[in-house]
């Protein structure tokens, strides 16, 4: 199974335009034969969207624009986009009414939304002032033939894990501590995931690259579970983000 990674720059606040940019990269990876395409954290609105997420027209705009993106992109293709969903519990059980969440798009449809468990509260994040952190571990299932066609030569479905920027950040062995109670990729691995695929927005600063990649490299070595990363690109207001996608 060929699985690309779209590296991409995209406007916070240009739903249409970056959702026009998920879907120009798409068509292109579709004619490379690939069946499933990572893009960014956020990759619909940009990251970091900041009090744009408090504006109701905004958030039905990312609605809206993720199911005509799903029924754009090529048949053959599945692709994790980055969005925002509502936390339809928040009236009831409280909590903030928003998730941090990447969608699956295939066969022209929402397949499965999934939702950042891990909010960054510390140095330029502010996670935990819009989102409410998800409460379950994100999988699912893809094999080498698309949803619109089975044969009889497909093969064994893989099952991948999905995470979401600080999800793969609370590794205790290699940071020496845990920064919180739950650790997202354990969850995955005792679930028997076979690939693990981080989408994040994590912006530049000296020396983070190699600490990044020295943790993926560590995480995915400890769990014995290859482990691609799909980052944002770019400057956004005061953030740059270095992209520096990567496997291991």
């Amino acid at each position: 199974m060929k699985i690309a990674i779209a590296q991409l720059n995209p406007t916070i606040g240009d739903i249409t335009g970056n959702a026009q940019q998920i879907l120009e990269v798409a068509n292109t990876a579709a004619s490379q034969d690939v069946r499933l395409l990572l893009t960014p954290e956020l990759s619909l609105c940009g990251y970091p969207p900041r009090d744009l997420l408090l504006n109701p027209k905004f958030r039905e705009s990312m609605t809206t624009q993720v199911q005509q993106l799903a029924q754009q992109l090529p048949l053959s293709l599945a692709v994790l986009v980055g969005t925002v969903t509502r936390n339809t519990k928040a009236e009831l059980a409280g909590g903030k009414p928003l998730y941090n969440s990447i969608a699956l798009l295939e066969g022209g449809k929402v397949q499965q939304i999934f939702h950042k468990r891990l909010l960054p509260t510390y140095d330029v994040f502010d996670e935990n002032r819009y989102f409410e952190p998800g409460r379950e571990s994100n999988s699912f299932t893809i094999d080498d033939q698309p949803l619109a066609i089975t044969t009889e030569n497909a093969h064994s479905p893989i099952k991948i894990g999905v995470t979401i920027c600080e999800d793969l950040w609370n590794d205790e062995e290699f940071w020496g501590k845990r920064s919180y109670q739950v650790n997202p990729i354990t969850d995955l691995v005792q679930q028997g995931v076979d690939l693990v695929v981080n989408l994040s927005a994590s912006p530049y600063s000296a020396g983070k690259q190699k600490t990044r990649e020295a943790m993926l490299r560590h995480s995915a070595s400890r769990y014995h579970t290859p482990i691609l990363y799909a980052n944002q690109l770019g400057g956004n207001d005061d953030l740059i983000f270095d992209g520096c996608s990567v496997a291991f």
